[in-house]
């Protein structure tokens, strides 16, 4: 036998139905695979499947941290001359418009809630596993990453940039031969495709970067951009993966741990009670907002009249939910403490098994796609977990 060959992978070392702990021991495995080394600035992204994929990329990858600057064009980041969206951003276009394709609702330039829960499912919830700061401008921004210790590289297409190669990197920064080319704490910004960072960015950038390319083609889409240099940059310096100071490791582990016991915690007819409370008190203030809604003439736009039982009901129910989800939380903290104490082992890899692989698609998609797709194992996923583990 040789003594060199690594030891035989255990049984229980990849993802299976029936998995003791499986949940918390994928969530171990993406705690130990967390980067903070590598940080990601998203600046004045206004297209939401870019900022939803950005985000989806870099959680898989295991970039922790994700920076995001307000879309809306400020005096502090030049006008739109310097870096703006190449969309008409004034005063009124800053407030809201209609998404593309002239869906139902209505988004944010802004990074707002409402602009990024109307894409979870395209990011895979990928937000509630991944720390997002937003700043109003490039210039806080900047401010926040030298407070953090951050060395910062701007993605640019212009000739004064530096290709994201050893060599060209080594010649750049000066890194001995034998050290990482990647600084010990990396921010890496990315603009828009159509005009790239702001000169705010730019003038606070300790270094130019960007992806050689061997087409025509002289730019990439926003997302695609932040994937191949993010996986860049781990191919680069591999010393990244896993690169998470101790305590943070342990945070980590308590809000996923937490998180992931909280959706098992209540029984099902207390998770349905909990559902059914949360839609009714929402509809009920939907309606109630509606009704002082006035047109601008001053009369009444036509609502649905509340019933005067609902609205005195109201005060009853969100006791009833605050005790639900106190109870939840309280039952999730304590599943999830022993985890946290002591935490399980981690699998070999991320890899769904096929019994839990499913199609991220809409019933609709799926039954146009059912003759097609049959027999596939994404097709046999059952779909009932929580999250993306």
């Amino acid at each position: 036998m040789d003594a060199t060959a690594p030891p035989a992978p255990d049984e229980d070392d990849l993802d299976a139905p029936g998995l003791p702990d499986r949940l918390v021991r994928k969530a171990e495995t993406a705690v130990l695979g967390r980067t903070s080394r590598i940080l990601c600035v998203v600046e004045r992204c206004t297209d939401e499947h870019n900022y939803s994929a950005v985000l989806r990329t870099a959680e898989a990858l295991g970039v922790q941290h994700v920076w995001l600057v307000d879309p809306v064009v400020r005096e502090a980041d030049g006008g739109l001359g310097a870096g703006g969206d190449s969309e008409d951003v004034s005063a009124d276009a800053r407030q809201q418009r209609a998404p593309k394709g002239g869906g139902r609702g209505r988004k944010r330039l802004a990074h707002g809630s409402d602009w990024r829960d109307a894409h979870k499912l395209f990011a895979r919830r990928a937000q509630e596993f991944t720390s997002i700061r937003e700043f109003p401008d490039a210039a806080s921004c900047v401010a926040a990453l030298r407070a953090d210790g951050r060395t910062i590289w701007a993605t640019d297409l212009s000739q004064r940039a530096v290709p994201l190669t050893e060599r060209a990197l080594r010649a750049a920064t000066g890194a001995p031969n034998g050290t990482s080319v990647v600084p010990e704490r990396l921010a890496i910004v990315f603009g828009t495709e159509s005009v790239g960072c702001t000169e705010t960015i730019f003038a606070a950038a300790d270094l130019r970067v960007y992806l050689p390319l061997r087409g025509f083609a002289d730019s990439l889409n926003l997302s695609v951009a932040a994937a191949l240099v993010m996986h860049e940059l781990f191919h680069l310096c591999p010393e990244a993966v896993g690169a998470t100071a101790p305590a943070e490791r342990d945070a980590l582990r308590a809000k996923w741990f937490t998180q992931l016991a909280a959706a098992r915690a209540l029984s099902g007819a207390e998770e349905k009670r909990r559902s059914w409370i949360e839609r009714t008190l929402a509809k009920r203030g939907d309606a109630a907002n509606s009704q002082e809604t006035r047109a601008p003439g001053g009369a009444a736009e036509p609502t649905t009249v509340l019933n005067p039982s609902d609205a005195s009901d109201d005060a009853s129910l969100a006791r009833e939910l605050e005790a639900l989800l106190e109870k939840r939380a309280s039952l999730a903290r304590a599943a999830a403490a022993p985890h946290v104490a002591n935490p399980p082992k981690p699998l070999r890899d991320m890899r769904r098994s096929d019994e839990h692989r499913e199609a991220f698609v809409g019933h609709r998609t799926r039954m146009r796609n059912a003759e097609h797709w049959a027999g596939m194992p994404a097709m046999g996923g059952t779909g009932t977990e929580a999250g993306p583990p």
